[in-house]
């Protein structure tokens, strides 16, 4: 299974020390990807509704750096460990520049680049940047087909209802394919990233029934929908970004429910946990993971 980090790259303290630091520690202690979320400012009164939380964590004075500044310069500061965002708001940032953006990082990194795309929940974002919040959604299903677009490595034109262009060139295209995973958990989400993606990203603890079992229940079902759909389980990432491993618990239990989610669809895991606990997982856990 592929097992990466959450990086500190926001909130009290954050600062890009701290942030080169973990990323380096986890390429030393052989973890497969470092992960980003993301958001371009913090309301200082917030009056959309936070969904995975009752209360939303970030004070609009915490430092949040942007992921993409971020990962450029970590790409060149590691050597191996590949970036991951879950997930990159994608309808207030026009395909063209995030594709262009991402592409290039892609050639000082190749192969590095897992790009997660969501719509976004933070109306006061979309208003600050002049993007209409509404049909974001729906903007996805053409943002993911001009991203391709964009690298494809030929010149093309795109002919959307919200995103278009006459026939350009792109170049550099990515060196190989960027893989995209969308995240969200409602079902208008979930179906989008079945039908376009090529994975889907979930936050397990923000589910309704939160335990072990609920996110067990959670994932099955998802890949329900993705059989019925005709898709490829093998085929198809599943990120989860989830406290799997707790040092009290121990090696066992990590790996008893590390076994459950990978039974359950997870292909991906983003973890959540300091540098002595990803010393633990990389000394006592991760050998005994196929």
């Amino acid at each position: 299974m592929h097992i990466g980090l959450q990086l500190d790259h926001a909130g009290p303290g954050a600062n890009a020390a701290r942030v080169l630091q973990q990323a380096r520690h986890a390429e030393r202690c052989g973890l497969d990807s470092v992960w980003f979320f993301d958001h371009v400012l913090t309301p200082v009164t917030l009056t959309s509704h936070y969904p995975y939380e009752e209360t939303y964590p970030m004070a609009a004075a915490d430092p949040f750096l942007d992921p993409l500044g971020a990962i450029g310069v970590l790409a060149g500061a590691t050597e191996r460990i590949a970036f991951g965002t879950e997930v990159l708001v994608a309808p207030y940032r026009h395909p063209i520049v995030l594709g262009k953006a991402l592409a290039t990082i892609e050639q000082f990194a190749p192969g590095r680049i897992i790009c997660g795309l969501g719509s976004g929940w933070m109306r006061e974002e979309f208003d600050a940047l002049g993007v209409p919040f509404e049909r974001r959604g729906q903007r996805m299903d053409e943002y993911v087909a001009a991203l391709r677009a964009v690298w494809s490595g030929e010149p093309n034109a795109f002919d959307g209802e919200a995103y278009s262009w006459a026939p350009s060139g792109f170049n550099p295209a990515p060196t190989r394919p960027i893989p995209l995973l969308l995240g969200g958990h409602a079902p208008p989400a979930r179906r989008r990233a079945i039908r376009l993606a090529d994975g889907w990203a979930t936050i397990l603890g923000a589910l309704d029934d939160p335990t072990h079992a609920g996110q067990i229940a959670w994932l099955r079902g998802f890949r329900d929908e993705l059989e019925a759909a005709g898709r490829d389980p093998a085929a198809f990432e599943v990120l989860a970004c989830e406290q799997v491993v707790d040092r009290a618990g121990g090696a066992d239990a990590a790996l008893t429910e590390i076994a459950d989610l990978r039974a359950a669809g997870v292909t991906m895991l983003a973890l959540l946990a300091d540098d002595e606990t990803v010393e633990w997982f990389a000394a006592d856990v991760r050998p005994h993971l196929a």
